[in-house]
């Protein structure tokens, strides 16, 4: 945390706990420690110099589809990802962002001091999986949610529609002599005097196809419901409706199943979109996130 700002005053503890060193540790005010953190490279040095400085390099987020934390920090100071250098990003009330990923082989620290929205990208139609929204591959990272901050993996995608059951119909065709043709023919009575005179075609039809799934909510897209099957052939089913696409955090729905036709049921729907995790720990067994209380975590994360 930065120095007390000027109007306060500053002890050499709260020098020595900037520096990174206990509070009861031997200091030299003109060591070059101090004087970088004062920004004051020769000459008289004073504690008012130090008045609102800071050790940690810290940067501010601005609105993106992803985020790469060492690409950012290296960017703005070279080799300070996996150098010692306290680092801080801040993600302020009102800025949305997408996938975040802190890589591994992070030295020193790093407060993710979050106010906004961090979102995974949403599941696509016909079952596609949700995002993770937060990805940490180093140990030493802490997440503080701020009141009304929100941390949101993928929703999963709905499932198509199944398939609609195929139908049979029957035409009859007075006898002329000779097999009308054009169907799969079967002839109950036949063209001899018997029981109709007439020849009777079965023919098949088709089921509707099943409806799409829609979306999950995701960054930059809102979830979407379902679309109807389309209709089938005569006395075949219609195609089932597609599930809808799910929240923030949530699985898919399933797509419905098919309506039955005269001949064969309808299918079923295909399944749903995973949920996408909020934050995937990868080779980190300890982790520390201040203010679940006061955040909202949409997925797992544990």
């Amino acid at each position: 945390m930065a120095l007390p700002s000027a109007g306060s005053s500053i002890s050499l503890q709260q020098v020595n706990v900037e520096l990174g060193n206990t509070g009861t540790d031997a200091i030299n005010m003109g060591s070059s420690a101090v004087r970088t953190l004062f920004d004051v490279s020769s000459g008289a040095i004073d504690m008012s110099d130090g008045f609102g400085k800071s050790s940690e390099l810290s940067l501010t987020a601005s609105a993106a589809s992803s985020a790469n934390l060492k690409t950012l920090f290296d960017n703005a100071s070279a080799g300070s990802w996996a150098g010692s250098t306290a680092k801080r990003y801040t993600i302020n009330s009102g800025t949305t962002m997408g996938i975040i990923t802190a890589p591994a082989s992070m030295g020193g620290t790093l407060i993710i001091a979050h106010s906004g929205a961090i979102q995974g990208v949403g599941g696509t139609a016909n079952g596609g999986a949700g995002a993770t929204a937060m990805t940490i591959q180093s140990a030493n990272i802490t997440i503080n949610m701020a009141s009304g901050s929100t941390i949101s993996g993928g929703g999963g995608g709905g499932g198509q529609g199944g398939t609609g059951g195929g139908g049979r119909f029957v035409s009859s065709t007075p006898c002329s002599g000779s097999n009308p043709g054009g169907c799969t023919l079967t002839a109950f009575g036949g063209c001899d005097g018997g029981d109709a005179n007439v020849y009777d075609c079965f023919s098949n039809t088709n089921g509707g196809a099943g409806g799409a799934g829609g979306r999950g909510a995701g960054y930059g897209q809102a979830l979407a419901n379902g679309s109807s099957g389309s209709g089938g052939g005569t006395s075949a089913g219609a195609g089932g409706t597609g599930g809808n696409g799910a929240s923030f955090g949530a699985a898919g729905a399933t797509g419905a199943t098919g309506a039955n036709g005269n001949r064969t049921n309808g299918s079923s729907g295909s399944a749903g979109g995973a949920a996408g995790r909020a934050i995937t720990f990868s080779g980190v067994s300890a982790y520390t996130i201040i203010g679940t209380a006061s955040g909202t975590i949409h997925g797992a994360y544990t």
